[in-house]
């Protein structure tokens, strides 16, 4: 959708009716069957297997679909805005109407050869789409109809030409987009299709065996299509297949109108396994089995407001994350121009950044480094089971990434418990900025489990991090001072103690922040609070740890009722004060005689 310049908007009425006639049928039978129970959430054979070995960071990447075309000041822009937001892989159209449209052998590279030159430099992988047809190898049409057959060695050459000149530089290409659809003209022809990507599979594999093929994404899914591709061995030639669920076009029978734009988290995770049945069905003896790459998918702010982008983004992202998909490209970086009404970008055209920029890039930071899903180690619950979507993702530091919303955006209230009693901290993340403050509610229960009771969750993903912290606090000493002492020296002891920590006691809303805090050592600190005017009565230790963790010893420090003078430093501050305040005196008094 939108990976090639058009002068009409991405989504015509016209799109949507032909795409939901094709999905109408195979989703009234998925959901229909699934209501009734006969469709088994664990598939046979390869559509069986667990998440992808890599790791989330790279298995999600963003689409840029005119990259090559652009000046070397915008791809530059460009390629700032993937470093900051870790995207990892970049789509973006290589059409031979592009490169190859002033005739035979004329070709026009340099473009391409600028976008795939920085993109090496800034670590960021190419799915390259290869796709179209100049006019003077389809009979003087547009670029959506084929090459002739008179032509297809054309087709040949354009293919060999660009994975070798790109050979061990673009990761994966992609043979055309959305040719079950109106970007394949007069007629989508399946037939015809499996032709040009058989011979485009053994140019690549001849040029550059390492890179990735990848039959064209399809819109949404279109399983009659792909079939019939299957069934003329379209497998046979790539290492994936492809589709595109905008959340808008795969919607249920029944569904509530507020309901077009939601994320439909289950029924995306069925057809997902739905696919990977019918990619199984007809390729059970491939090694290593066909993989299940998402192309495009995204959100238009002409269609949702901005905060809305962000968050139905983020539960796309999360909910794919935890299922087997093997790729996910968003769509996309930023708007196209104002001639192009599409505006599914992070960004404007003018590189501002939308609400929905940030989210992506603290998706990479905060679930990137996980491998996969593991709900083991954590029991969610609220009021309404059936529309909590709730996710676990183990790190590789031992940390845990939980991610918590409801699929039908009304509010609720989440429980949730931590199975093993050696994690000792529980943060919420910041989705837009990663800042991470204590999760309120948080006890341990009888078995010295964590457990968080009724934090409110909606709409918007509740991020949390839970981290086998050993901050703890045992003693301080003095454990009492006298109301009104200035000041005084505290040692306190216990585990995890880091620079940068803090200290404060706490009573009530009442807070007493000490300074000079001098971390001596992971169990021992040192600091200086003052008591001056405090109130008295039992106040808690805090220590943070200075990444946001805390450890808490209640009642720990005493305000005693009465006057004090505290420490050494204390009882010298106070005699220099009354000497000021007595001298102050004599002076006045000096004055009055004359």
């Amino acid at each position: 959708m939108g990976n090639h310049r058009r002068g009409k908007s991405r989504n015509p009425a016209g799109r949507w009716r032909i795409r939901n006639l094709m999905l109408r049928a195979f989703l009234i039978l998925t959901v229909g069957a699934l209501a009734m129970g006969f469709v088994p959430i664990t598939l046979q054979g390869e559509a069986t297997a667990e998440s992808s070995a890599a790791t989330i960071a790279d298995r999600f990447g963003i689409a840029s679909s005119h990259l090559m075309t652009f000046d070397e000041q915008t791809m530059n822009l460009e390629f700032q805005a993937m470093d900051e937001m870790q995207a990892g892989w970049v789509r973006s159209t290589m059409a031979w109407h592009d490169v190859e449209y002033r005739g035979r052998d004329l070709w026009n590279l340099e473009g391409c050869d600028m976008a795939v030159a920085k993109a090496n430099q800034h670590g960021v992988k190419v799915l390259g789409i290869l796709c179209g047809c100049p006019a003077w190898a389809n009979g003087g049409q547009a670029a959506f109809y084929p090459p002739t057959e008179n032509n297809l060695e054309d087709w040949k050459t354009y293919i060999r030409t660009m994975a070798t000149r790109y050979k061990g530089k673009v990761a994966a290409w992609e043979i055309w987009n959305e040719e079950n659809i109106q970007y394949w003209q007069p007629t989508p022809d399946p037939v015809y299709y499996t032709k040009l990507l058989g011979l485009a599979s053994a140019e690549i594999r001849a040029a550059d065996p390492a890179a990735t093929i990848v039959m064209g994404g399809t819109a949404p899914v279109d399983p009659g299509f792909l079939e019939t591709t299957f069934q003329h061995g379209s497998l046979n030639y790539v290492d994936a297949i492809a589709y595109h669920p905008y959340p808008e076009i795969i919607g249920e029978a029944g569904q509530p109108p507020e309901a077009k734009y939601w994320p439909k988290e289950k029924l995306s995770g069925w057809i997902l396994n739905t696919v990977r049945e019918l990619v199984w069905n007809y390729s059970k003896n491939r090694t290593p089995p066909i993989q299940v790459w998402i192309t495009e998918m995204g959100y238009s702010t002409a269609a949702v407001d901005y905060q809305t982008q962000a968050a139905y983004m983020l539960r796309c992202l999360i909910n794919y994350a935890s299922t087997n998909v093997d790729k996910v490209i968003w769509y996309m970086l930023r708007d196209e121009p104002p001639v192009i009404p599409d505006e599914a970008g992070l960004m404007t055209y003018g590189f501002v950044k939308k609400t929905a920029f940030d989210y992506y890039a603290n998706f990479k930071k905060l679930f990137g480094p996980a491998s996969g899903e593991n709900l083991n180690q954590v029991a969610f619950s609220c009021s309404a089971p059936a529309t909590l979507e709730s996710h676990c993702f183990p790190l590789p530091d031992g940390r845990l990434m939980l991610a918590a919303w409801k699929s039908d955006n009304v509010a609720d209230s989440l429980d949730l418990t931590i199975t093993d009693p050696a994690f000792g901290s529980v943060m919420l993340v910041d989705p837009a900025t990663g800042a991470r403050s204590p999760a309120p509610g948080l006890a341990r229960d009888a078995q010295g489990r964590l457990a968080l009771k009724g934090l409110s969750i909606g709409k918007m993903p509740v991020i949390l991090e839970v981290d086998k912290v050993n901050l703890t606090v045992t003693s301080v000493s003095p454990k009492q001072v006298p109301q009104y002492t200035f000041w005084q020296d505290m040692s306190i002891s216990g585990s995890g103690f880091k620079p940068g920590a803090t200290v404060r006691l706490e009573k009530g809303s009442t807070i007493i922040n000490a300074f000079n805090v001098n971390v001596a050592s992971d169990s021992s600190i040192t600091c200086t609070a003052g008591f001056w005017g405090a109130e008295a009565g039992p106040y808690d230790l805090v220590v943070n740890d200075g990444a946001g963790h805390e450890a808490r010893m209640p009642g720990a420090f005493t305000v005693a009722p009465g006057c004090g003078s505290g420490s050494g430093a204390g009882v010298l501050a106070l005699g220099v004060m009354l000497g000021m305040i007595s001298l102050a005196g004599s002076v006045r008094r000096r004055k009055k005689k004359k």
